[in-house]
């Protein structure tokens, strides 16, 4: 009994080890730095969230990743650490265009991509934020956000349309590049067109 209950633990502990693995991709055919997009997940990003955007990778020319361990329902610290495991990691082992790396994240997740550009100005060109709240905004340093760019989206009726419009508001108050799209429904993802579309207005700003 003992045998059968310790082999049930180590094959526990292997799944849940390989369930927070990050994973990466490279477009095929890549030949020189690319910007790259770190992608996040309300219960921890999989490969089935790196698979089902490798078409947004492929039709900008980006690497994309996903980084596993950060989640809801977590200090945000500890998730901020593991993105910038994730990141470092993305540095070392990909051709990445440095000045190029940005974060996406949906509701909570949202929120610890724009708290990870405002605490690593220097390492983050930007974020995507779905359906975030306004929980990270007392960590932006306006001064060190200079250059940044920031794609904001909400729904019409999301409990934080409110929160986004202030972020909106301060962004353009204090000179960040940002923008605000408003779409119908409630607070929820939707398709990766949403995705691809943002990327494309920060690919748009790559000078």
């Amino acid at each position: 009994m003992k045998k059968v209950l310790i082999f049930i633990a180590i094959c526990n502990l292997h799944t849940y080890i390989f369930a927070q693995q990050d994973h990466f991709y490279v477009p095929k055919g890549l030949k020189k730095p690319a910007p790259a997009l770190i992608i996040t997940s309300c219960t921890g990003a999989t490969k089935a969230d790196l698979d089902s955007n490798k078409a947004v990778a492929d039709k900008l020319g980006w690497i994309i990743c996903t980084s596993a361990k950060t989640k809801n329902h977590r200090d945000s610290r500890q998730n901020d650490a593991d993105i910038m495991a994730t990141y470092k990691t993305l540095l070392a082992k990909y051709p990445v265009d440095t000045s190029k790396i940005y974060l996406y994240g949906f509701s909570g997740q949202a929120v610890q991509a724009l708290m990870a550009v405002f605490l690593h100005p220097t390492k983050f060109k930007g974020a995507v934020a779905i359906c975030a709240h306004a929980g990270a905004m007392p960590y932006a340093n306006w001064e060190m956000l200079r250059g940044k760019r920031f794609y904001l989206v909400s729904r019409e009726r999301d409990w934080n349309l409110n929160d986004n419009k202030m972020m909106h508001q301060a962004f353009l108050e204090n000179g960040i590049s940002d923008t605000l799209v408003i779409t119908p429904g409630q607070h929820g993802p939707k398709t990766r067109r949403e995705l691809f579309e943002a990327c494309k207005w920060l690919q748009s700003k790559i000078k």
